[in-house]
């Protein structure tokens, strides 16, 4: 059976322990209990945070960029929306590579611009018809083993600090999170 936010949260609950109840509910909507209260506002978060680390392949799309409809400031000659559901671009590509065993890289930027009144998250670059490759923050149900204990244990230490206060708790699982983390780097060198 596929992974849920809501197995991810208990999981963690329970690495706290103090018989903290279960939550119910899935990300963003979860029940109105004191957990479920600090996991509408850490889950997300640490998930976004874990998903930055070291470029974790089960999160990897790759879309064409939209343009904004700006003329982008100097130097760049285009400017593009940042993908809706990106946690963090990786690399643009030209749309099709001429030489896959010498690809040039593309020089770009992340900022920010009004696009239709609204101020947006942009890439600039000097490549028409971008492609992104990102990380697109994929469902519990994608994640690998090392990805789903990475979120339990930094989601461990936030809600023992959010429920309940404790910096021994929530030191001794910041070690025990930078533990995986550390075998989360050494697997993406």
């Amino acid at each position: 059976m596929a992974a849920t936010s809501n197995d991810i949260a208990n999981e963690a609950l329970q690495l706290i322990g103090d018989n903290t109840p279960a939550v119910s509910g899935q990300n963003p909507t979860w029940d109105g209990s004191t957990a479920g209260i600090a996991l509408s506002k850490l889950y997300s978060a640490v998930v976004a945070t874990v998903a930055r680390q070291w470029q974790w392949d089960l999160a990897r799309n790759t879309i064409a960029l939209t343009p904004s409809g700006n003329t982008p400031p100097e130097p760049w000659s285009q400017e593009f929306i940042y993908p809706n559901n990106g946690i963090e671009v990786w690399q643009l590509m030209p749309p099709t590579i001429a030489d896959p065993n010498n690809p040039l890289p593309v020089n770009w930027n992340v900022a920010n611009n009004l696009v239709n009144g609204t101020q947006t998250k942009v890439i600039q670059c000097n490549l028409a018809g971008a492609l992104a490759v990102y990380n697109n923050n994929p469902s519990e149900a994608t994640w690998d083993a090392l990805f789903r204990e990475a979120v339990v244990r930094l989601l461990a230490s936030e809600l023992s600090m959010a429920l309940f206060g404790r910096p021994d708790s929530a030191q001794s699982y910041l070690e025990q999170g930078a533990a995986f983390e550390s075998i989360g780097e050494a697997r993406a060198d």
